[in-house]
């Protein structure tokens, strides 16, 4: 039986992993797809608006404070319970109850400071102010419903029903995009209207999920309130979680918001493609996340170290996999990428220098993530947040040095160096302190595929020459010729797999 239950939950998690990737590979495929259509309808500065909107919605997310992962962990504890003793509704109206000043203090703060950031601040020549003041009140709408949306996503992934989160967010995604995408090419080029519909999609949402939320998770009556019992012995988790989150908002986007105020608003939006390239290489791992987390809480609560640290292995090795690959392709032709992406030349020039080093530091990041993953399974999270203070004492002082001196291109170099020093210290201490037994394993690994990845992108740069020509379409086709030779150079030099696959065409050619 205990088998049996073992490959069930391997199951489970391969299925929530695919499920997770389906729906969150198409919202950021779709995301990334089409954005370059918004650069060629609104133009470069509003387009540089939209980078800030991504930027002003990461620093207010703050606002959660560590809440909606705790509400993911707390949800997933009680899985294991009896229905009847379960108190995961009057769990989420607390929640929700938390999050309505906080939601509120959003609004107010954007709409009071929108005329000084406007004016002061966003360095726009053809945009007028007025329309700088109407769009940034307009972020802080949009961000206080994804607050919400954010909380109720939270109560459903803790009951892991990962088939019904991602199918929403791919409808959510489709409305999202396609839809601003067919208001601004045939309706309106005025980016108020493009902010207003994105308020619109955003009260969507958050009604979808909170629906779904309501219903799998009930509470007693609709005036059913605060439950201090419930929230207190949550809240160390969450101010650990809350205080990391500050930290990781420093760590990921003080350079962003430095460049909005260096640069003028055309090349923040080129620099806006460069986040937007590397948030998504950053965003490899959310699927795995989103299935891991909950399933690595199960399997410590249950007593199953052994299974538990397979599984984060497997899970690492299976990112980095594509992760490195990708980001070192990006890397090595940044420019033809951001060209066939785009169709902007000048775009592509801009980002030649800048985006190589982005790409790389991102990829590390994401891989850095995974010891995130380990401490937050043992609830152990005192780790995390001093190596989060240690790094943003470091991170923050150097980025205004490089930003001051080079720009954008300091701030790039300065992401990779540092990412890539903190990845050559972190991973092995945690490991050491909470399981030393993994640290072989993982870090042949990460070598592995570090190594298979230059090899591969050797082998594969004559045939990017061959294919790649003067077009967007044949560069794009040689992108995906190097990207998928390099990504099966990888693949094949994990031995379990390269067995398998033997395996397999010997039973075919019996």
């Amino acid at each position: 039986m205990q088998i049996r239950s073992t490959r069930d939950a391997r199951r489970s998690v391969v299925r929530n992993t695919a499920l997770s990737y389906a729906g969150q590979a198409y919202a950021l495929l779709v995301g990334i797809l089409i954005m370059p259509f918004y650069l060629g309808h609104l133009g470069a500065e509003a387009y540089g608006l939209i980078g800030f909107f991504a930027v002003i919605q990461a620093w207010l997310q703050l606002l959660d404070a560590g809440l909606s992962p705790s509400l993911v962990r707390a949800v997933a504890h009680q899985q294991g319970t009896p229905a009847q003793e379960r108190s995961t509704g009057r769990l989420l109206r607390s929640f929700e109850v938390i999050f309505l000043p906080l939601a509120s203090l959003c609004c107010i703060a954007v709409y009071l400071g929108s005329d000084w950031i406007a004016v002061h601040w966003l360095n726009a020549r053809q945009m007028s102010p007025q329309t700088l003041i109407d769009c940034i009140s307009l972020m802080g709408v949009i961000i206080a419903l994804r607050l919400y949306s954010t909380l109720y996503k939270s109560g459903i992934q803790g009951l892991e029903q990962h088939a019904w989160l991602n199918a929403a967010n791919v409808i959510i995604a489709t409305l999202r995009y396609f839809g601003g995408l067919l208001l601004v090419s045939t309706y309106s080029q005025d980016p108020i209207d493009f902010f207003v519909f994105q308020a619109l999609v955003g009260l969507i949402e958050a009604l979808i999920f909170a629906a779904r939320a309501y219903q799998q998770m009930p509470t007693p009556t609709w005036h059913t309130g605060f439950d201090w019992a419930l929230v207190k012995p949550i809240l160390p988790f969450a101010a650990n979680m809350s205080g990391a989150a500050i930290l990781w908002i420093l760590l990921t986007q003080i350079d962003k918001v430095l460049l909005s105020e260096l640069l003028p608003l055309h090349e923040y939006g080129y620099f806006s493609l460069v986040a937007l390239i590397t948030t998504g290489i950053m965003m490899l791992s959310n699927p795995v996340a989103q299935t891991l987390l909950p399933r690595l809480t199960v399997l410590m609560a249950e007593g199953r170290r052994d299974e538990m640290h397979a599984l984060f292995l497997a899970a690492h090795r299976f990112i980095c996999t594509f992760l490195f690959p990708l980001a070192a392709l990006i890397a090595l032709h940044a420019d033809s990428l951001v060209y066939a992406w785009s169709g902007d030349l000048a775009a592509a020039q801009w980002c030649r220098s800048i985006l190589p080093w982005y790409a790389l530091g991102s990829a590390i990041m994401a891989a850095s993530a995974f010891q995130f993953y380990l401490q937050y399974a043992y609830g152990q999270m005192r780790l995390h947040m001093r190596y989060s203070v240690i790094s943003a004492l470091i991170t923050v002082p150097v980025m205004f040095v490089a930003i001051h001196y080079y720009a954008a291109l300091g701030a790039a170099i300065a992401w990779f160096v540092l990412r890539l020093i903190s990845f050559a210290i972190w991973p092995a201490f945690i490991h050491q302190k909470l399981a030393p037994e993994i640290n072989g394993q993982w870090l042949r690994d990460v070598i592995r595929i570090s190594v298979m990845t230059a090899v591969g992108l050797v082998i594969s740069e004559p045939v990017f020459r061959l294919v790649a020509g003067q077009d967007r379409l044949t560069t794009f086709m040689g992108l995906a010729i190097t990207g998928l030779i390099t990504l099966i150079v990888v693949a094949a030099s994990y031995k379990p797999l390269v067995t398998k696959i033997s395996v397999l065409f010997s039973k075919l050619s019996t």
